[in-house]
């Protein structure tokens, strides 16, 4: 009777072990799975903050690309500038979309980045053609320009007429033409707070830069 009982408690003892094994099992594996959620949920939270980063349509194709040679901030002068010959002194006030040697007789699209009115389509000394938008970034109103473009196209809108972003506005008018007041072919897209039209394209102090957005930054 006495070997009985040594034998059920050896038993017992083994299936009590066998328990805590599979328990410590059990709990490590939950572990694991939970700790891979949160990785799958911090991923997709990821990428969801990305993509919503991405506040403007682009202007053009490959737009980030395109930015080479005159970035928002960028100090210039005849002598320093990446551009040349360089007529401008000062700090740039937009975003400058380069094009490439095989593009110069292609038509490059130039879309709406926000959606909001047309409030002038017209020549504009420094610019050539220029189309400038009323639009909504985050909430705060700015007046977009779009300068360097060809605003005889049958596609343009109309001023006063509503926009939504991504709506063809005009093609980059050719290097050298009316349309870009003898300048280089790019766009160059400007981006003011406020109701208030600024057509400057380069201002003498820094300080004055915090009255544009920097394009590149909503892309």
């Amino acid at each position: 009777m006495e070997k009985v009982k040594k034998i059920l408690v050896a038993a017992g003892l083994l299936i009590l072990f066998l328990f805590l094994i599979f328990l410590l099992v059990f709990i490590m594996n939950f572990s694991k799975s939970l700790k891979k959620q949160s990785q799958n949920s911090t991923r997709t939270t990821e990428k969801i903050t990305t993509k919503q980063q991405s506040i403007l349509y682009p202007p053009v194709s490959d737009a980030k690309s395109r930015i080479t040679k005159k970035p928002f901030g960028i100090f210039v002068t005849p002598q320093n500038s990446p551009v040349q010959p360089e007529k401008f002194t000062g700090y740039h006030t937009g975003t400058d979309f380069e094009t490439t040697p095989a593009e110069a007789n292609q038509e490059i699209l130039v879309f709406a980045t926000c959606s909001g009115n047309v409030r002038v389509k017209e020549f504009v000394s420094g610019y050539g053609g220029v189309i400038v938008q009323d639009c909504r970034i985050q909430g705060q109103a700015v007046t977009v320009l779009y300068g360097h473009i060809d605003i005889t196209q049958s596609f343009e809108p109309s001023v006063g007429q509503n926009v939504a972003a991504g709506t063809k506005l005009a093609i980059l008018a050719p290097a050298d033409s009316h349309f870009t007041d003898g300048e280089r072919k790019h766009l160059h897209l400007g981006i003011h707070k406020g109701s208030q039209i600024d057509f400057r394209g380069y201002v003498q102090n820094k300080a004055e830069l915090s009255g544009w957005l920097n394009a590149a930054n909503y892309l």
